[in-house]
């Protein structure tokens, strides 16, 4: 009898346990997911990577969540999509891996500032621009440079904090990556900032990749020496990213962006940079260069001191202002021509007029008998016809005169 009752209890307390585990999954997978972006960037198919993802996606995790992932296949690197509350969460975690979230392509220029990047960002994807700016300034480490101008593949459906923090996760380990390599593992933060701002000055410079590491050169020779670095590509930060620099601006300017009155870098970087660009930086071309000046075709022409650099410039402008003479014979060549052309017409028109003439006499001997009336018609009509004719090939002259 008392085995019989140990039974019975034990199998009492079996379906009391499997009923009470029962009633906590249910109620734990009816436990709504909460989220703030529709889709999420996963770093790597790490425990901690997949947590972190979630998080920044504005999911909320609680300890079971933690555990259930140590229990299912986790998604490799990759946007996914947050479905929400279709099934349950058991199914939210065991099926994220398969929901892979609609991407499109978006590409970051170089030169850039920080704003035009979001302002392009925010146009392309529907985002408010204001929000963007605000994410990155939370996240970043730079004010401008951090993220690197190249194309990236995004979620269509991710939010703006989402793409920020992926746009400076992605750009920030190639960083990383290359300080590590260029300055060795232990590089401080000075070192990688100081080389952003380099390599923002040859943005603005150029963006011919083969004249990148001469002018790394002369911005090394240039501090070296203790001189300005007067580059007019300092001067185009900010709002005035894009604008021509005048030498109004040079003396107006009052900020340490103006390298014609301060010495040394700029505070900090003034746009997107390639990892081009920042090669040319760590490994600049050995030159005694201290000057350089744009040519027409968009190269650049340098020089190791003031005096051939004065040469360069008046070079140029020779070869820019044709002189007097070739000038004068160009203009004796076109009203030559303009002769020419009043001439031709001239002729034409004589001709015309002869050879209608001559129709209009063969047609009155041939019709004798028409009426006069007729005749007169034909011979009014003609008229007109010459007059119009005269008046169009006056305009044309008229017209190309105007043209000298």
């Amino acid at each position: 009898m008392q085995t019989k009752y140990t039974l019975f209890c034990k199998i009492i307390i079996t379906l009391l346990f499997v009923s009470i585990f029962f009633s906590l999954s249910l109620t734990y997978n009816d436990i709504l997911i909460t989220k703030r972006s529709d889709a999420i960037y996963i770093k790597s198919s790490k425990k901690s990577d997949v947590i972190d993802s979630l998080v920044r996606g504005g999911v909320k995790l609680n300890r079971v969540d933690e555990i259930l992932l140590n229990f299912i296949d986790l998604p490799k690197r990759g946007w996914y999509q947050i479905d929400g509350n279709l099934k349950g969460r058991f199914y939210f975690f065991s099926e994220l891996k398969d929901k892979q979230a609609d991407t499109m392509g978006i590409i970051v220029f170089a030169g850039d500032t920080i704003k035009e990047t979001l302002h392009r960002l925010a146009k392309d994807m529907g985002f408010d621009e204001d929000v963007l700016f605000n994410y990155y300034t939370k996240y970043s480490k730079f004010l401008e440079g951090e993220i690197l101008a190249q194309k990236y593949i995004v979620a269509k459906d991710a939010d703006e904090e989402v793409i920020v923090r992926y746009l400076l996760d992605v750009s920030n380990n190639i960083l990383d990556f290359f300080a590590k390599e260029k300055f060795g593992s232990s590089y401080t933060h000075d070192q990688l900032h100081r080389a952003l701002i380099m390599a923002s000055i040859i943005h603005k410079e150029s963006n011919n990749l083969k004249e990148m590491s001469t002018i790394a050169s002369v911005i090394n020779n240039r501090i070296k020496k203790g001189m300005r670095l007067q580059m007019d590509g300092t001067l185009c930060y900010g709002k005035y990213s894009h604008k021509i620099v005048t030498s109004k601006r040079i003396k107006e300017d009052d900020s340490h962006f103006n390298t014609y009155k301060y010495k040394g870098l700029p505070p900090h970087p003034i746009c997107a940079i390639t990892m081009k660009s920042l090669e040319a930086v760590v490994f600049p071309r050995e030159t005694n260069y201290l000057y350089f000046m744009l040519n027409k075709d968009g190269t650049h022409t340098f020089a190791k001191d003031y005096d051939e650099h004065r040469n360069n410039i008046k070079k140029f402008r020779k070869k820019k202002e044709p002189c007097k003479e070739t000038v004068i014979i160009k203009r004796e060549v076109i009203s030559k021509k303009d002769i020419e052309r009043k001439d031709k017409s001239k002729d034409i028109e004589e001709k015309k007029s002869v050879n209608k003439i001559e129709h209009i006499q063969k047609d009155e001997q041939n019709t004798s008998k028409e009426p006069k009336d007729n005749l007169d018609t034909k011979v009014l009509d003609i008229n007109e016809e010459d007059v119009n004719s005269s008046k169009i090939a006056k305009d044309l002259n008229d017209s190309i005169l105007s043209v000298f």
